[in-house]
């Protein structure tokens, strides 16, 4: 190994080490397990998600066929930082589940299709003993339509959650007609007013990228205080969402994701990721850009999904969270469908919705 690899294999050391420090702190922070808790989850075999369980994952991800954006070891990797992702085998199925200092809950439905009924049982059961006590109702976050098909749903509460917003690629790309006019003004406008460039995102561009990702934070952290946002979990989410795109570009190259940066004036100011999580269906995991540049984030948006995944039918942006303005914003590029996603509850819990 020459000495230009060994000093960047050092640097990318350095990094990973830099990354995981806060999150592993926020974790510490946040959850505050009891002793029992942590004991439980040791006695039910659960594994704790590494970047090494992709292989893994992807496999069983695989024979879901769903095109939700939450069906990808990225999406649920880069969040560790505000929950403890845990993975077992039951009956052969991918069991994923998240574990707070307020309890336990299941990521995903079971990946596998295998034995459903049964499997569904047993992880309800293990998510029941877990939060005995503790005042935290079990159930199974974003589950996929077709995944409805696989159970007998008379023992459960079915929920409709939020939606993800899914796109025509081609769309995106031309922003074609009146309907797009405004995106293509914004796009123009900064073309014209700011001396930007646009480049591919490789690993010589992490070091910019975080320190763009502190400086969001630090605005975003500044308009929270502006709009009086008292309430802690604002602030909070921001710490976190930072700490989820920082771990995304540290692991890009493991996770697989592709990605691009527009610096103005030689300075990042603006980052996306992205990956496929369907044959036909790509997804961005991340866009951050400074606020003060109006017209970025169109600009970088058409440009990524142009220059990245023009060779796929659909880009799925992911869900509006239930966010007023965030549900207008992803409207405004006009989806084609918005693929419908549930939650599972129990009916032995008594929740008082039959």
């Amino acid at each position: 190994m020459n000495l230009r690899r060994k000093v960047e294999k050092g640097v990318n050391r350095i990094w990973r080490e830099t990354i995981l420090q806060p999150i592993d702190s926020n974790l510490l922070g946040v959850r505050e397990y009891n002793v029992n808790i942590e004991e439980k989850c040791k006695c039910y075999g659960l594994y704790q998600l590494k970047i090494e369980d992709k292989e893994i994952f992807d496999m069983y991800v695989r024979e879901e066929g769903s095109n939700l954006c939450d069906y990808s070891f990225a999406n649920n990797f880069i969040w560790k930082g505000s929950i403890e992702l845990l993975w077992k085998l039951i009956h052969d199925n991918f069991c994923l589940f998240g574990l707070t200092s307020k309890g336990m809950r299941m990521m995903l439905p079971p990946l596998g299709k295998n034995n459903i009924q049964d499997t569904l049982r047993e992880c309800f059961n293990l998510m029941h003993d877990v939060n005995d006590g503790d005042g935290f109702v079990s159930y199974i976050n974003y589950v996929y339509e077709g995944f409805l098909n696989l159970f007998d749903k008379s023992s459960y509460y079915i929920i409709e959650g939020y939606p993800d917003y899914i796109y025509n690629s081609s769309n995106l790309i031309k922003l074609s007609g009146r309907r797009y006019e405004k995106k293509r003004n914004e796009i123009n406008f900064f073309k014209k007013h700011y001396n930007a460039t646009y480049e591919k995102f490789s690993p010589q561009h992490k070091v910019d990228a975080l320190l763009m990702i502190d400086r969001w934070k630090e605005e975003k952290i500044r308009e929270t205080n502006l709009l009086n946002h008292r309430e802690a979990h604002y602030y909070h989410g921001i710490i976190l969402e930072s700490e989820a795109a920082k771990c995304a570009i540290i692991f890009s190259e493991e996770l697989g994701l592709k990605g691009a940066v527009v610096a103005i004036n030689s300075q990042v100011e603006g980052i996306t990721l992205g990956e496929y999580v369907a044959p036909h269906t790509a997804s961005i995991l991340i866009e951050k850009t400074n606020g003060d540049f109006h017209g970025m984030p169109q600009f970088i948006y058409q440009r990524f999904c142009e220059s990245s995944f023009s060779d796929t039918l659909y880009i799925n942006a992911g869900e509006d969270w239930g966010i007023e303005g965030l549900r207008l914003a992803k409207m405004s590029y006009r989806p084609c469908m918005l693929a419908k996603k549930f939650l599972i509850y129990d009916t032995k819990d008594n929740l008082g919705w039959q």
